[in-house]
């Protein structure tokens, strides 16, 4: 499904809503309601049935801010600010050649005082609101300095901020139905019942297909519901 912006969902669900050919534009009430309400949606969406949608898997390298080159001596680097939980692993890349150095397994912080000083390893401490930063074993010696930190976490979702933004979002027609149920059920609209029902519809397929992965390569994660990072 092609991604849409805000300004071309917001079309759709005024259409949907009033059945106007003439759309308010960005200084207008109901566009700003739109966008509150937009925040909403993809709010339900990120949070639907404790789901870890692949939309939202993204690579420390592909980051807008974080520290992700290591530095001499330094042990301590900044995560990403979007930053949910983290992944797997970490590892180390030649700044020049791109080839894996060396990785990194994850350990939960009260783990490493049982830890050997010449040990690899590395965890995260924070939280989604404050931020996250990693913590590797090892300070870096020279010859590492300047190499590439990677590794794969689960970000929050991308809120709307202009006209000509976009989320994450597979099916992003679920913020349309789920606006739309919104505000009718403001304004005491009837059809509330059968514009969220539209909305739980379209986000129970994305479920469905976010599980499924393809016939050749199933999706399924690991249940580690048993342990938590970070804390």
């Amino acid at each position: 499904m092609a991604n849409l912006d805000f300004n071309d969902l917001f079309e759709q669900y005024y259409t949907l809503y009033r059945a106007e050919a003439d759309v308010p534009n960005s200084s207008e009430e109901e566009y700003t309601i739109a966008q509150v309400l937009s925040k909403e949606a993809i709010n339900r969406w990120s949070h639907y049935d404790a789901t870890y949608w692949k939309e939202l898997f993204v690579n420390s390298l592909d980051a807008t801010d974080g520290v992700t080159v290591l530095a001499t001596g330094v042990s301590t680097y900044a995560c990403p600010t979007n930053m949910k939980e983290a992944g797997g692993y970490v590892r180390i890349r030649d700044s020049v050649t791109n080839q894996i150095q060396t990785s990194f397994p994850i350990i939960e912080p009260q783990e490493a005082q049982f830890k050997a000083d010449n040990t690899k390893y590395c965890y995260f401490t924070g939280n989604p609101s404050m931020g996250f930063t990693l913590h590797i074993s090892t300070e870096v010696g020279a010859q590492d300095n300047g190499n590439l930190i990677e590794y794969i976490y689960y970000k929050k979702p991308t809120y709307f901020t202009n006209g000509a933004s976009f989320t994450e979002m597979g099916d992003p027609f679920f913020i349309v139905h789920r606006m739309l149920a919104n505000r009718f059920r403001a304004s005491r609209n009837p059809y509330y019942n059968s514009a969220k029902q539209d909305a739980e519809d379209a986000l129970r397929t994305m479920q469905a297909d976010n599980n499924s992965g393809t016939w050749a390569n199933p999706w399924s994660l690991a249940d580690t519901s048993g342990t938590e990072w970070g804390r």
